[in-house]
């Protein structure tokens, strides 16, 4: 299983974003790592996930103010190893 770290870095190669975002996001990403460690969650479990990312994403409010950040929400949704329902897509950002 590849770390967090491995997974999203593709995110800026395959998701057309301004620097600003393309920052903020590998920013968000790392602190997700951080706090993976740093609260012993794992990302690629749902639960230990979405603790993780409000944990972090909360941190960014730049990235959800966005107007990136449904495309960000999505691709993030589609690269984990499992589902989120869409109302876990909706409140990736509040």
């Amino acid at each position: 299983m590849n770390s967090i770290s491995q997974v999203y870095r593709h995110a800026c190669r395959e998701i057309g974003l301004p620097d600003a975002e393309k920052e903020l996001l590998l920013k968000l990403l790392r602190e997700i790592s951080v706090n993976a460690l740093r609260y012993q969650k794992a990302w690629n479990r749902k639960e230990d996930f979405i603790t993780l990312w409000f944990i972090s994403a909360g941190r960014f409010p730049a990235l959800a103010a966005s107007p990136y950040s449904n495309t960000i929400g999505n691709w993030v949704a589609t690269r984990l190893p499992f589902n989120l329902t869409e109302d876990e897509r909706r409140s990736l950002w509040i």
